[in-house]
């Protein structure tokens, strides 16, 4: 691909400049190569990328034995190239011209001296391709390579035309990954049956839920890289009730689930750009039922393909893809101790005409979850105390010292319930604000 424009495309372009004061311009356009491409590459024993046309626009009028010197950033960016000694540049049509000459060659610059120039041609506007170079590959994998052109007038150290705004200096290439990060199309938001012992979705949730997802593949940088070999992991964060469920890849994914981490894994051993991941709970009776939590989910994803090694690339990490909710009343009570000579105070107020059943799950300062279960019924109109089967519950599961978070949820409807706490420490008590408080208008209006 050319990277510069020619002198017949710039005609047009340099009459409609014909007006205007110009300064020195870079004319190449930068070419974004695929970072997983150059990986390839180089890999395949390739070390450089070639530049074919480096081309300059003169802004101002050269005249002999000035000087113009190229230079190219970063630091050994500039892989060995060999520089032409002669460079004619071609001025319009009349046969007007200016010739450039290698006077002295860096390890990152070139420097070159004008030795001809047609008698009464003012060079300004003249296109010049100073021809190919190599550049570093490494360099482009690190980070964007420039060009910075920097003239001096004859037998002086005076600059001259140093481009406006930084036009004199350019980006020759740079590399960014072809894999996009992963986008959830479509996010799990099943809501999950109070009423089974939250071990199954409700049946308008149909008793599945799904997430789909993409990840984008960009071919069209330079050089991308074909992955016939690679392998993709998708990683879902599951809190609870990974076992008790049945998930399915809509496109043959390899599904795993870690129940000490709480992850489902999902591998392919092709490329893959989009997929459902479906899940589903058992309805066998036989199999264990683990409680479903209510919670949030985000997925992560993971790219690498097979060259020497293997080569990763992250495509999104910790990307929301939705959430699964209860279907009852749902109250968090943030802080409550437990330690001996402190007492709990929990009820539950049903306010309707229905009756629901309570269930308590919790979890300390470590993280630790407790699931408790259904401890109670919260009979309709009436008040209901479940701190002793809080307890004996969390005593159960060795819990008696520590502080907890306590997530109450009712199967009835929310306007119908409420839940107080607090705790005795001798003759004080402590009330505890919960969310539902904090979600009134009530809690607002408090100064």
């Amino acid at each position: 691909m050319k990277q510069i424009f020619k002198k017949t495309i710039l005609a047009a372009t340099i009459v409609g400049l014909s007006n205007y004061a110009v300064a020195g311009d870079v004319l190449n356009s930068p070419l974004t190569y695929s970072l997983e491409g150059l990986v390839v590459s180089a890999a395949n024993g390739e070390k450089t990328k070639t530049i074919t046309d480096l081309g300059f626009q003169l802004g101002a009028n050269y005249i002999a034995s000035d000087e113009i010197t190229i230079t190219f950033t970063p630091a050994g960016a500039l892989a060995e190239t060999q520089f032409e000694g002669t460079v004619v540049a071609d001025g319009d049509e009349k046969g007007n011209s200016i010739t450039f000459s290698l006077l002295d060659q860096t390890a990152d610059s070139a420097t070159y001296r004008v030795t001809a120039v047609t008698d009464n041609y003012d060079t300004s506007e003249t296109v010049v391709d100073f021809g190919a170079v190599n550049l570093n590959l490494a360099s482009i994998a690190a980070g964007a390579v420039s060009v910075t052109y920097s003239s001096i007038k004859a037998g002086s150290d005076d600059t001259f035309d140093n481009g406006s705004e930084g036009s004199n200096t350019g980006v020759l290439a740079d590399s960014e990954s072809q894999i996009t990060a992963i986008t959830v199309t479509n996010e799990f938001d099943a809501v999950i049956d109070v009423n089974t012992g939250r071990t199954m979705f409700t049946e308008e949730s149909e008793g599945h839920d799904s997430m789909s997802f993409t990840i984008g593949n960009n071919t069209d940088l330079e050089d991308p890289a074909e992955f016939t070999t690679s392998v993709v992991d998708i990683e879902i964060q599951i809190e609870g009730g990974g076992e008790g469920l049945i998930w399915n890849s809509e496109n043959g994914g390899h599904l795993s689930y870690d129940v000490d981490d709480g992850i489902l894994t999902v591998d392919y051993t092709y490329p893959v750009t989009t997929d459902t991941i479906a899940v589903g709970t058992y309805h066998d009776a036989i199999i264990a039922q683990i409680p479903l939590i209510a919670q949030e989910f985000e997925v992560s994803a993971e790219y690498s393909f097979i060259t020497t090694t293997n080569i990763f690339f992250s495509a999104g990490e910790d990307v929301p893809a939705g959430e699964w909710t209860l279907n009852g009343n749902e109250v968090n009570i943030p802080y409550m101790p437990f330690a001996p000579g402190i007492s709990q105070i929990l009820y539950v107020t049903n306010s309707g005409d229905f009756d629901g059943g309570v269930y308590v799950t919790a979890h300390d300062e470590d993280g630790t979850h407790y699931d408790l279960g259904m401890v109670a019924t919260a009979g309709a109109s009436s008040v209901t105390k479940i701190t002793a089967q809080v307890k004996d519950a969390l005593a159960a599961q060795d819990f008696t010292k520590g502080k907890l978070s306590i997530d109450v949820t009712v199967n009835a409807p929310d306007g119908d319930i409420t839940v107080q706490a607090a705790y005795n420490i001798g003759s004080d008590r402590g009330f505890v604000i919960t969310d539902q408080y904090k979600k009134s208008d009530m809690y607002e209006m408090i100064p």
